[in-house]
């Protein structure tokens, strides 16, 4: 993920958390097979 968004022009981009977007909604289990996952991150532009 940091290297997309150093390719859309932020600096020092950094994930700082990631989290389970769909945790106990009814597409938790579709979420999990795909690998979704939702990101908090840090950049400068």
């Amino acid at each position: 993920m940091t290297a997309v968004m150093k390719e859309a022009g932020f600096r020092r981009a950094a994930v700082r958390q990631f989290f389970d977007t769909f945790r106990a909604t009814s597409k938790e289990k579709v979420a999990r097979k795909f690998g979704v996952r939702g990101a908090n991150f840090i950049a400068y532009r």
